[in-house]
């Protein structure tokens, strides 16, 4: 052993057994790690054993060739490979084994003029150690760490190998991709930790309920995917077993919101799944997953607890939304939104009282895309906040245009959505726009949804009264379709109820729908709020309501959605009138 104790610190500390040895492969030193691995102490190695006599004898045999004085050293050097040990225990370990000739310089004679005794140096590294080692590393790499299922690219192996018996067995396979559904209500009501405690056990169901047959896995995000044999015939009842296992309540032992060792409750958690098959569906692992996911955005638009079979059509409708989130990206900054303006009249005095501002967009190869399909993908995309500003920065600026070359002051009302009402910044957002345009706040409305007053009451009844303090009025658009509510009527900062137009079209012609639209305009001028009547599209209409005294009307039998310019033509007259 060179008596450097750098090297000396070195071959101790080292990780990996180590030894020295003579030309005979005597022991002369070895390190702690050398003992652990083979039991003996370094008493009982060191001057006494040879490196030769821990090898497996069979297997020394068997791979090198002996003389008739046994194994040499020299040929045991030569092999650099794995090897058996027997250990003190008489336990077998797999090791790799090497043996090296240490350079001359290092091999110190006993006496000055007598020649270099030759030394070598081993290092044997136990393999079983590195195996579970590497098992491990594989399991973590192959497995989502909430559910311990296979992740993505395990799925997608096991995908392939079960497609490749299908085409074999000439028989179908089917791929379901599931979500929980409103997992991110759960997880804000319960924090992240309690909602990867619902993936943890909805996966377990999963595999529990799928059967042996089927393989289950993460394939991101908070989304399962599951294979089995089979095809839509077996959908249905896969889909059945699921939504009845996930609809039971299960008990948590130390569950969410709950103490160490308190039981509690799994609350029923319902499903959306998604379903492609091979081969009608797809010919690849990537495919089927890819169109089993279009399908799940299917079923989630239908509802909770929905089963949604893949078909071209909806690949189709896919391609269009994600053209159209790609276009609206563009329309905001390439001028092609613009508004149009339907007016609203005064059944008392037939005159225009205000006007609605609709979004409209002119795509340069699609032509003019209908709100009704463009707004739901600005609402899934979250683009509805970028639309609103633009819209709202717009209307009111040319609103306050119109007035300076009419001289009549018309009111405007912009639509807010559900999500645009949720955000913080919307009432700043909305005094920027008019402090800009220099509109005063009680010439501008913003229309809401019934669906924003059932949500968060307390922000709701918060916002309503910052706009209001602002001057700004506040209508509640298509009453009478929601959750509507006699209560928030009576308790929140609101001035006028919009009746939908499905009311309005059947009021002539049916007595309930008379009788409805005559109580709703009684019961809001009972509680001091205006009424406007939408989609009027016939005198006979426009008569019967001013009859039941409703304050306003719009709909085509007035006007349909012009441009700012016939607004203003429209308007010009009254202030030709005033200057009489």
């Amino acid at each position: 052993m060179p008596s450097h104790s750098l090297y000396e610190s070195a071959f101790l500390a080292g990780p990996y057994g180590a030894f020295l040895c003579d030309a005979e492969g005597l022991f002369t030193h070895v390190n702690p790690a050398y003992e652990q691995l083979t039991g003996f102490s370094s008493e009982e190695l060191v001057g006494k054993l040879t490196c030769v006599a821990l090898h497996d004898p069979a297997e020394l045999l068997r791979r090198i060739a002996p003389s008739r004085d046994g194994v040499s050293i020299e040929s045991l050097a030569r092999q650099r490979t794995e090897w058996t040990y027997v250990r003190r225990n008489g336990t077998r370990v797999p090791v790799s084994f090497q043996l090296a000739l240490l350079p001359a310089a290092s091999a110190r004679p006993a006496r000055p003029d007598a020649a270099p005794v030759p030394r070598y140096v081993g290092v044997a590294v136990d393999m079983s150690r590195h195996a579970h080692t590497e098992a491990r590393l594989w399991y973590v790499s192959y497995h989502d760490p909430i559910t311990q299922l296979p992740n993505r690219e395990l799925l997608v192996e096991r995908l392939e190998l079960a497609l490749s018996r299908s085409r074999r067995d000439e028989k179908p396979l089917t791929v379901c991709v599931a979500e929980i559904d409103d997992l991110d209500l759960t997880r804000a009501a319960v924090g992240p930790e309690g909602a990867d405690l619902v993936l943890a056990l909805a996966g377990e169901r999963l595999r529990r309920l799928a059967g042996g047959e089927a393989a289950v896995g993460m394939i991101g995000g908070d989304q399962f995917a599951m294979v089995f044999p089979g095809g839509e015939s077996q959908v249905g009842d896969l889909a059945a077993r699921l939504h009845a296992g996930h609809e039971e309540n299960g008990q948590l032992a130390g569950g969410v919101g709950h103490a160490e060792g308190e039981r509690g409750a799994w609350p029923p958690v319902s499903l959306s799944i998604g379903a492609a098959s091979w081969p009608q569906d797809g010919n690849d692992a990537a495919l089927l997953i890819r169109r089993a996911g279009v399908a799940l955005s299917e079923a989630r638009r239908a509802g909770k607890g929905q089963l949604c079979r893949f078909s071209l059509a909806l690949e189709r409708r896919a391609t269009r939304t994600l053209d159209l989130e790609k276009g609206l990206r563009r329309a905001l900054n390439t001028s092609q939104l613009f508004l149009h303006y339907q007016p609203r009249v005064s059944l008392r005095t037939g005159g225009v009282s205000r006007s609605e501002a609709l979004l409209r967009w002119r795509h340069p190869e699609l032509g003019l895309v209908s709100p009704v399909e463009f707004i739901p993908v600005a609402e899934q995309t979250g683009m509805i906040h970028a639309l609103g500003d633009w819209v709202m920065a717009t209307a009111c600026r040319e609103t306050s245009y119109a007035q300076r070359l009419t001289g009549v002051l018309p009111h405007v009302a912009v639509n807010v959505s559900a999500r645009q009402f949720a955000n913080p910044r919307l009432v700043a957002t909305i005094e920027a726009a008019l402090q800009k345009a220099a509109l005063v706040p009680s010439q501008l409305e913003i229309e809401i949804t019934e669906s924003v007053l059932i949500g968060d009451a307390e922000r709701t009844v918060s916002t309503l009264q910052a706009l209001r303090a602002s001057g700004i009025e506040v209508a509640v658009d298509d009453f009478g379709t929601g959750y509507s509510s006699l209560a928030y009527l009576a308790r929140l900062p609101i001035n006028r109820l919009k009746i939908d137009r499905a009311f309005v079209m059947r009021m002539t012609g049916d007595p309930r729908s008379a009788a409805l639209v005559q109580a709703i305009v009684s019961m809001a001028h009972g509680l001091g709020l205006a009424v406007t009547a939408e989609g009027v599209e016939t005198a006979e209409q426009a008569e019967a309501l001013r009859e039941m005294g409703c304050d306003e009307a719009q709909g085509y039998w007035f006007s349909r959605p012009i441009t700012l310019k016939a607004l203003c033509n429209l308007l010009e007259p009254a202030m030709l009138r005033a200057s009489r």
